[in-house]
């Protein structure tokens, strides 16, 4: 049987930008953003500062609400995705 890529188990491909190093998973479609960034980061070895400190922009530099399901995105597998730390990022932000 042929392979259906990214459209077993509702999983997609996506391939995160962390520091200029690529770094491809498969994501869950049901989960929010936020699990996907936990685990590329995990992958990638930064895991020195947590998810919530990190931005994820798309290729059109579009900041993205991590708390949001991946499949409300409409990513495609490939889906380039760009995470880097936020301005400020270490302090704490409670309001």
């Amino acid at each position: 049987m042929a392979r259906d890529e990214g459209k077993q188990d509702n999983k997609v491909e996506l391939v995160f930008i962390i520091n200029g190093a690529n770094f491809s998973l498969n994501a869950n479609v049901n989960e929010p953003l936020i699990a996907a960034v936990e685990k590329a980061l995990q992958e990638s070895g930064n895991s020195g500062r947590p998810a919530s400190e990190w931005q994820v922009r798309d290729a059109n530099g579009v900041l993205l609400e991590v708390n949001r399901k991946i499949k409300d995105f409409g990513f495609k597998d490939g889906t380039r995705l760009f995470l880097s730390l936020a301005v400020g990022a270490g302090g704490s932000s409670q309001i």
